[in-house]
């Protein structure tokens, strides 16, 4: 089991599914956890889970299409667990219409989500981590980035350009011992994937046949780990045996 231990972990997306779950693991693992989502309920309820095990976390209410609403998470961690040793850039947003029905809001909106938010949290905390000499960021990319279907233009956009921000990236810094990695997620069993597939008649893989979120978790425990110092400009493909 990896530690941990004082380790200030800051996770997008954090108030479901699996960023819930890369919470609750990291803290049950020692971290010192900071929840970022825009749903303060979500986020509250997942926090007092975690503080009611014993772990030590506390949530943000955030857009992170927002550059001054990152920039103010970023000062409340620092504030209250010290700089951010691991960023999980996890907060996606995913609507499913072919290019031709896609307005620019929509566009915008999932590019912004996914691949602008994860710039501006990504920008954030680099000044400190290069100053300290180290740091750990995980990008969430997805397998429609490499495995196309249709409807998917501005996700599978937005998801891809995350992989090539993460290669570029690790270039810029990986000489300051800033590991930068991501991971091409397949489907998962989660409260967001279940009402995709409530909405989209399309999906139709069974949920006990999908990854489930402790299927998933082990690759992010050991990606965000000393064990993985090396690993610098990885996209790994995480889709599981069934999906």
């Amino acid at each position: 089991m990896y530690d941990f231990s004082q380790k200030v972990v800051l996770v997008t997306g954090a108030s479901q599914g699996l960023g819930a779950g890369m919470a609750k693991a990291f803290a049950e693992r020692g971290a010192l956890v900071m929840l970022c989502s825009r749903s303060e309920e979500k986020l509250k309820k997942v926090t007092d889970s975690i503080v009611s095990q014993g772990g030590k976390a506390a949530y943000c209410v955030c857009d992170i299409t927002d550059d001054q609403m990152v920039d103010a998470m970023i000062a409340k961690t620092e504030e209250m667990f010290g700089f951010v040793d691991i960023l999980i850039n996890n907060a996606a947003l995913h609507t499913s219409l072919p290019v031709v029905d896609t307005t620019k809001p929509l566009w915008d909106k999932q590019i912004g989500t996914n691949l602008t938010g994860t710039f501006l949290c990504t920008r954030a905390v680099l000044p400190s981590m290069i100053k300290r000499k180290g740091g750990k960021i995980l990008n969430i990319s997805s397998s429609a980035a490499k495995h196309f279907f249709p409807g998917f233009g501005a996700y599978a956009a937005s998801k891809g350009g995350i992989v090539s921000f993460t290669h570029t990236l690790s270039e810029e810094v990986k000489q300051h011992n800033i590991n930068v990695n991501a991971i091409y997620l397949g489907m998962t069993n989660t409260e967001y994937t279940q009402q995709r597939m409530a909405d989209d008649k399309a999906v139709t893989i069974p949920l006990d046949q999908m990854m489930q979120i402790e299927d998933v978790l082990p690759v992010i425990m050991f990606l965000t780990s000393d064990d993985a110092r090396t690993i610098m400009g990885a996209a790994i493909d995480v889709f599981g045996k069934k999906s």
